[in-house]
């Protein structure tokens, strides 16, 4: 027997929780509970109105669609786990530090080509991170309103995809900047250490407070995290990256669009955990 209730299938010292939306399909809301342990998933049931278990292949084409909408932030997710938000609080730090790279001359002929393409990179960073908060802000507002409904409409499916596009585009260019200077910033720091000294002091405090931000320990380590999610950005797409990094940016918006609006999601992953049975 298919219909069951969902309970027969949670195993002892699980846990389970609903999706805060249900799926509609031919017109029928359907319900995806999720079985986890230590907090991690064990299973997952589809549910038809009535609170019973539906057969397997509808099970599948439901969860279909719930992987496709995880998809849509799976980056911003990811980013959220490894960076913390702490790129929206760098951001203001080097806000109040950057001016010192304005500052012609500073660094010596040698270096000024290189503090320019640095200085350059801040300034992308700090654009691109008002965007993505914006965005992320979006997302939220998105997410609460299709948890108010309990079930993702067509226009939610569009906004998402927008969302998810302008997200990933915002986030591209941003790390492809800081990719670029990222030796660059490591050989100001260096710079810092053996020539900072012969400045004149308030040049000095304020050289030393830029280097202070952009260290290993404070900014460097989260431009480093944001660098280490570039491969996640460009999984699936064909890319040239051997352009100039505008070049690139609008070559990524075309790929990932196309990809994006005919993501078929794979079930690999979750059919495994799938506890619906055949009918």
């Amino acid at each position: 027997m298919v219909n069951k209730n969902p309970k027969v299938y949670k195993k002892m010292l699980e846990n389970n929780h609903s999706l805060p939306y249900k799926v509609r399909i031919n017109g029928t809301l359907f319900e995806v509970i999720v079985y986890s342990m230590l907090g991690k998933m064990a299973g997952v049931v589809v549910v038809d109105p009535n609170g019973l278990t539906v057969d397997r292949n509808t099970a599948e084409q439901v969860l279909i669609y719930v992987q496709k909408y995880s998809f849509y932030f799976e980056y911003l997710k990811k980013r959220t786990h490894v960076v913390k938000e702490r790129d929206s609080i760098t951001a203001e730090r080097v806000e109040k530090v950057q001016r010192i790279l304005n500052e012609k001359g500073l660094f010596g002929e040698k270096m000024q080509l290189d503090i320019d393409q640095l200085n350059l990179a801040l300034e992308v960073y700090k654009q691109q991170q008002r965007k993505l908060d914006i965005y992320q802000e979006d997302i939220t507002l998105l997410n609460e309103k299709i948890e108010a409904q309990q079930e993702i409409f067509e226009e939610d499916w569009h906004h998402a995809e927008d969302l998810s596009l302008a997200y990933a585009i915002a986030a591209y260019g941003q790390s492809l900047y800081l990719e670029k200077t990222r030796d660059i910033r490591k050989k100001m720091l260096k710079w810092t250490q053996t020539h900072g000294k012969m400045l004149p002091p308030e040049q000095r405090r304020q050289l030393s407070k830029l280097a202070f931000v952009l260290s290993e320990a404070q900014a460097g380590h989260i431009f480093d995290q944001i660098i280490s999610l570039i491969p996640m950005l460009e999984n699936g797409l064909k890319l040239n990256r051997d352009q100039a990094i505008p070049a690139c940016v609008k070559e990524f918006g075309k790929a990932y669009e196309s990809y994006c609006r005919a993501y078929e999601p794979s079930m690999d992953r979750i059919t495994p955990l799938i506890r619906n049975k055949k009918g």
